[in-house]
């Protein structure tokens, strides 16, 4: 079964932009230490850390990790419009 080469284009630029994911990590956590603690929180639930007194760290952590995932995202889906448009057809 062949896959499409629309779909090895996104594996592959999925694999290339690592580099990149890094760079944005940098940006927007800071260390690694303020990653692994956004993804502790959002797999936390919110009354818990309610109960804790981290309620806003979660909510401060989920709201980053969730523009590092979108940055993400946007980016591969960027470049893979332009690799589709002028080398896909």
């Amino acid at each position: 079964m062949a896959l499409n080469p629309h779909t090895v284009t996104l594996i592959v630029l999925g694999v290339v932009n690592i580099p990149v994911y890094v760079l944005i990590g940098k940006g927007i956590f800071g260390s690694w230490g303020d990653f692994w603690d956004a993804v502790a929180f959002w797999f936390t639930p919110d009354l818990i850390s309610a109960f804790r007194g981290e309620y806003m760290d979660d909510w401060w952590g989920e709201l980053k990790l969730s523009f590092f995932l979108i940055a993400c995202g946007v980016c591969v889906y960027g470049e893979y419009l332009l690799i589709a448009k002028y080398f896909l057809g």
